[in-house]
């Protein structure tokens, strides 16, 4: 197998990846500007060209939205402004709210070098009435995936790649690595 990279920060991620792909996947320590779009594609394309320019090997980003119903879809790919602000903001917004529906999608973008391939992954869910669990990063604790009672920040990380937008997106991943046989 060749060596496969997954340009993040977050060890979690990584994690996720590994359990989902069922390889061992390398953490490209790169640093990446950010562009500000509505296009998740046009994010995780910028963040892979730069991460593919800085270590000149087959690798994959990946960048998420969350789309509120009873928001029109905001935040989106603007989700990280609001997670900087907290999970409680968040809950208190939608205090009064009883569409609390949600879109969670994540979209991967992996550079083999010679073409830039995407991958995306959807979830739908409701946004919990307070935060539960202790488990994961980010909106676990507050994002219940349609179908399930409890949050991803209350599953194991076993429970949590079986319904998320992340394994979808990397579902899609695998059978293109498979098919190249990488």
């Amino acid at each position: 197998m060749k060596k496969i990279y997954f340009a993040t920060g977050n060890k979690g991620k990584a994690e996720e990846a590994e359990d989902i792909l069922g390889l061992t996947v390398k953490i490209a320590d790169v640093e990446m500007d950010e562009i500000q779009s509505m296009s998740l594609k046009k994010i995780v394309e910028h963040k892979v060209k730069q991460a593919y320019k800085a270590i000149k090997a087959p690798v994959f980003v990946d960048d998420v939205s969350i789309e509120v119903e009873v928001w029109k879809g905001f935040p989106g790919p603007f989700i990280k402004y609001l997670q900087n602000l907290g999970n409680d903001l968040i809950l208190y917004m939608l205090r009064n709210e009883r569409n609390r529906n949600v879109k969670m999608i994540a979209t991967i973008a992996y550079h083999d070098g010679k073409k830039i391939h995407f991958f995306t992954g959807e979830v739908l869910g409701t946004v919990a009435r307070e935060s539960r669990g202790d488990r994961g990063w980010g909106f676990d604790p507050i994002i219940i995936p349609e179908g399930h009672k409890f949050t991803y920040a209350q599953m194991s990380l076993q429970e949590k790649n079986r319904n998320s937008h992340r394994r979808n997106a990397m579902e899609h991943l695998k059978k293109f690595l498979d098919s190249k046989k990488i």
